[in-house]
């Protein structure tokens, strides 16, 4: 699935389960609403049609006058013509009835319960207490919407409370008008998803567009090609990516085309040096003179050494090219030792240094640049190593990682030059010798970076030891 497709699945979710939850509270509050609505008039009216009938009153009684009840009937029958809202009224459905103190029924504008005890319903039990009375009926219980509701209104004389009025609006007469507002509720709610949904989709549209044109840059870049940067309107975050894409593209050409000029100028000075190297040893093998032999074996030397660095220019080339390392396996030590003591047999004679490894220990590494990284920091050691020492090196583990250290005995690193040993083509001078090319301890720590590890270098009370951490796989 697409991001764009992703973003408007997820924001159709929430903006449905938001719209869910507010339409559901809201027809939750539409029927309680109108109710209360209903109620507060019916309480309006009641306490009018009170007043009227205290008006009426003889010696301190409820009475009923012939013209009361005359009018309250005509009241009942009325026939209606209103439009409300929309909404057609045409008849009275209020029920009305008069009690007395005792709450006998009086009056009944349905003519059916005069003379029946109303006291114990609520509307009148509560208003003949001082309080508010009200009540909730319906005419068949098993059918909700047979429900009526009844509001009532003290009748007062001089003060005295001397009957009650009550009123009932039933539920039916009020549903139409609940019903309607739900209608309403449900086409506004659902227009407002539906604005919501074309919004959300266009915002998608515009964000997957704008992430097209980055992708698109992006391909073509890694293909090999020059395209101009996307041009972008607006100052967001999909911008800020693509000017950061550009140049992070312009750093890796500007990389790219360094290493290749190095690696091109190494290449192509190799021959030349191999041949002022094969000259200058013929020359020292005819030459008599003293002093031209220091000539001819300055030469040679010199020949060797920027060979040397030329190889681990390209070494180090070929180790910056590298995104991920090949396979790792596990790897013994001892060979690897045995190899470079081999090698570097002329240079361990000469100051009577000794090796001390590791026998039956393995690494969990790429072979060839360990290998790389454990000879330069072997080479590194010897340098530095005072004459008649011994050379350590130990592989230790702790918390899932482990440590080859190579450990020599001789002068130590000063302290401003602690934080820079590791850096491109910085050197110290060893005793009595010249400076290095300053990239052994550049490759270490590449290497150990490509095995997601580390180099430390420190000193200790009687010389230096290297630290190549790296995970224990």
């Amino acid at each position: 699935m697409k991001l764009g497709q992703r973003l408007l699945l997820f924001y159709f979710f929430i903006l449905g389960l938001l719209g869910w939850l507010v339409l559901d509270l809201v027809f939750g509050q539409a029927k309680p609403l109108v109710r209360q609505s209903a109620e507060e008039t019916l309480v309006d009216a009641a306490n009018l049609l009170a007043e009227i009938v205290a008006s009426d009153t003889r010696q301190g009684q409820v009475v009923i006058t012939p013209e009361l009840r005359a009018a309250l009937n005509r009241y009942a029958d009325r026939d209606l013509d209103a439009d409300i809202w929309g909404l057609k009224k045409a008849a009275i459905h209020t029920h009305v009835y008069v009690t007395g103190p005792t709450g006998t029924v009086l009056f009944d504008s349905r003519g059916r319960d005069e003379g029946m005890d109303f006291s114990r319903w609520n509307d009148v039990y509560l208003t003949l207490q001082g309080r508010y009375g009200a009540r909730t009926t319906r005419t068949d219980p098993a059918d909700p919407g047979t429900s009526v509701m009844y509001v009532a209104a003290p009748i007062r004389h001089e003060g005295s409370l001397i009957g009650v009025v009550s009123l009932g609006k039933p539920g039916r007469s009020i549903q139409p008008f609940v019903d309607r507002a739900e209608r309403q509720l449900t086409l506004y709610g659902g227009l407002v998803l539906g604005a919501c949904l074309l919004v959300g989709m266009l915002l998608a549209w515009w964000l997957t567009r704008r992430l097209q044109r980055l992708r698109h840059y992006a391909q073509a870049v890694a293909e090999g090609e020059r395209p101009a940067p996307p041009r972008l309107r607006g100052r967001d975050e999909i911008r800020d990516l693509a000017e950061a894409v550009t140049a992070m593209r312009r750093r890796l050409e500007e990389r790219a085309r360094l290493e290749d000029n190095v690696s091109l100028l190494t290449h192509e000075m190799k021959s030349p040096l191999a041949a002022i190297r094969g000259a200058g040893e013929i020359l020292a093998e005819e030459v008599t003179d003293p002093a031209m032999h220091r000539f001819t074996d300055n030469v040679i030397h010199e020949s060797q050494r920027l060979s040397e660095l030329l190889d681990r220019l390209l070494a180090m080339a070929r180790l910056e090219k590298l995104e991920s390392l090949p396979a790792r396996r596990r790897l013994a030590l001892a060979p690897l030792l045995a190899d470079w003591q081999q090698s570097r047999y002329p240079l361990l004679a000469e100051k009577n240094l000794s090796v001390q490894g590791p026998q039956e220990e393995t690494l969990w590494v790429e072979p060839e640049t360990l290998q790389l990284a454990l000879f330069n920091l072997l080479d590194n050691a010897l340098r530095f190593a005072e004459p008649g020492s011994t050379l350590s090196v130990t592989v230790t583990d702790a918390g899932g990682e482990q440590c080859l250290a190579v450990t020599n005995r001789g002068p130590t690193i000063p302290d401003y030059a602690l934080a820079r040993v590791s850096e491109r083509f910085y050197s110290l001078p060893a005793p009595g010798r010249e400076k290095s090319s300053g990239l052994g301890l550049a490759m270490v720590r590449e290497i150990a970076a490509l095995h997601g590890g580390r180099l430390s270098v420190g000193n200790t009370s009687d010389g230096v030891c290297a630290s190549l951490v790296l995970p224990a796989g």
